[in-house]
């Protein structure tokens, strides 16, 4: 008898179809365990024979342009990436598009197309300015993307049977305990049906970030705390001097902190003695008691 609240152990038939619906999604998955994709390293998924190719391609390319021609750049490789049925996917942008001040316009931006495309997207860019540097790289996640649809598939499986064995069952305890794996089973689904649409977002469309700048400016920006000349010195020579008045204190710290505590017990030493010497002076005869 099942204490009420309880969930109870499936029946034998049920739980004899239990283990058949877990042995079943067994080829894909570890029972009570939730399958991941594999990180690239030599032990990867081999892309199995036959199946549609999935590369992850993505780059960068650095642009210098006129001076205030940044805005025109942008605009431009945003139509090259329209036009191959792509996007700006983000625009990062600062300064002014001004020719007369010292406040040079860059801009960095985000562009998306089919993978196919990515060749011809470089191309385009690469025609908006003067090319400064530029990097590709390509990876194959084909067998990652099977490998997640087979475990998909398996723990599909075992989900159907799973409910088709809650239709079996006769008591609370034996809903509850089918319930509850049905709710397991859905929980690793969705979790590796959010890594197969990662996989697939990236391999069906391949990324390129552009970064414009006008002519005159460095390909990267500068760190402002990499500063040069008098500046620079200055700085270098203040950093010093803080750091040695800084371990100056941590020397002499310790050394001032035990002369005030000898200097309070020598005080108390010989304000305790006065005090002795008081008690033990005799009151000369017919002198007034204090």
């Amino acid at each position: 008898m099942v204490a009420p609240g309880e969930p109870a152990a499936p029946s034998a038939p049920l739980a004899g179809d239990a283990r058949a619906a877990e042995s079943g999604a067994g080829s894909g998955v570890a029972a009570g365990s939730v399958p991941t994709a594999r990180a690239a390293d030599p032990a990867r998924p081999a892309r199995p024979a036959g199946a549609e190719p999935r590369i992850v391609r993505t780059g960068s390319m650095s642009l210098q342009v006129r001076p205030g021609g940044v805005d025109a750049a942008v605009a431009a490789v945003s139509t090259a990436a329209q036009g191959l049925g792509g996007y700006l996917a983000s625009l990062d942008s600062s300064g002014t598009s001004a020719t007369s001040d010292d406040d040079q316009q860059r801009a960095t931006v985000s562009l998306r197309v089919p993978t196919r495309s990515f060749d011809d997207l470089r191309g385009q860019v690469g025609k908006t300015g003067e090319v400064r540097a530029s990097t590709v790289s390509s990876q194959d996640v084909t067998g990652e993307y099977v490998d997640l649809e087979a475990r998909l598939k398996a723990l599909s499986s075992s989900r159907d049977t799973y409910l088709a064995l809650l239709g079996k069952a006769d008591s609370i305890g034996e809903i509850l305990s089918v319930q509850q794996r049905i709710d397991d089973v859905q929980a690793r689904i969705e979790q590796l049906e959010g890594q197969r649409q990662v996989l697939a977002d990236a391999s069906d469309l391949a990324t390129l970030t552009v970064r414009i700048s006008e002519q005159g400016t460095p390909t990267t920006r500068p760190d402002p705390d990499d500063d040069e000349g008098l500046v620079g010195a200055l700085r270098l020579s203040w950093d010093r001097f803080t750091g040695g008045v800084a371990v100056l204190v941590g020397l002499i710290g310790p050394i001032v902190l035990i002369a005030l505590l000898a200097g309070a017990g020598f005080g108390g030493y010989r304000l305790l003695r006065r005090i002795r010497n008081r008690t033990r002076t005799p009151t000369a005869p017919g002198a007034p008691t204090p």
